[in-house]
């Protein structure tokens, strides 16, 4: 992201909520394993209660998701369900030309999140650091917000009948520790710090493509990144939705430039100059 982008959406503070931190992640693809230890450690953390044995507010998805061969002519649809992730890491194109990523995805904890202004009962909001939140004591389970994050990353729970999300280990940064992704990941894939922080190790990454290898801190966990980046290199995961992902990622190289535009897009290279308004927020009313 080029000097201007960044003083444009994080270089003063947010213009609707107020915010003056974002904090926010750089994943390196390069280096994602498709381990979900990551996956596994925010469940033991966060979702481990009932109605949420399907949440899983950090997934890791393959790409491309490979297809199952028809082998159970009992199953419904002809599908061999007794060995579902058996084909799963299935690479595409011809060889030598194959490719194949893992892409991890919490929460963006966007700078203009779809999902806030859609609450009617403004359960969702925006706290001093950005991270997007849900009082359950507000939410009365309408999922709008479900409907509106063109993520889909927000998850109802039907035995409390609230809407829960990724809520980027709040506690834990309130105490000084890094979220829980981010501290079990096995690649060290991910930078976490401050986007609004011009002297934090994110920041400076994302903004100056030049310092690569050479912005190594010893003091955070600053080995995801061990190659020269370009601003190709650095993209949010469709922002062009317009909501200003305040997650970051370093693409994979040997994928096809036609296959990366369907995940990440063109407009993260700043192709389109101001994001969507986000939506007045919905008026609840009493029935």
């Amino acid at each position: 992201m080029s000097e201007e982008l960044w003083q444009k959406y994080y270089g003063q503070p947010n213009p609707i909520y107020g915010n003056k931190r974002q904090y926010g992640m750089l994943l390196d693809l390069n280096k994602c394993l498709g381990c979900h230890t990551c996956t596994i450690a925010c469940k033991t953390t966060w979702t481990d209660g009932p109605g949420q044995e399907n949440m899983y507010w950090n997934s890791v998805n393959t790409k491309p998701y490979g297809e199952y061969p028809r082998q159970d002519a009992n199953a419904p649809d002809g599908l061999d369900y007794e060995n579902s992730n058996l084909y799963q890491d299935v690479p595409k194109g011809v060889y030598p030309d194959l490719w194949q990523f893992y892409l991890p995805r919490p929460c963006n904890h966007c700078s203009r999140p779809a999902c806030l202004p859609a609450c009617p009962t403004q359960a969702i909001y925006k706290n001093d650091d950005g991270i997007v939140l849900i009082d359950e004591d507000l939410c009365q389970g309408y999922k709008n917000c479900i409907k509106a994050c063109p993520y889909d990353k927000i998850y109802f729970n039907q035995v409390t009948k609230k809407s829960q999300k990724c809520i980027m280990c709040f506690p834990l940064i309130e105490k000084g520790e890094e979220p829980q992704c981010v501290k079990s990941c096995v690649g060290k894939i991910r930078v976490f710090g401050d986007l609004m922080d011009p002297n934090s190790a994110i920041s400076r990454l994302i903004r100056d493509p030049s310092l690569g290898a050479k912005a190594y801190d010893p003091e955070i966990q600053f080995k995801a990144v061990t190659r020269y980046m370009t601003d190709a290199d650095r993209r949010q995961y469709r922002a062009d939705f317009g909501t200003i992902p305040s997650l970051w990622y370093i693409l994979p190289k040997n994928v096809p430039e036609e296959e990366l535009e369907k995940y990440f897009g063109g407009a993260m290279r700043g192709l389109i100059g101001q994001p969507h308004t986000p939506e007045a927020r919905l008026k609840y009313k009493k029935t």
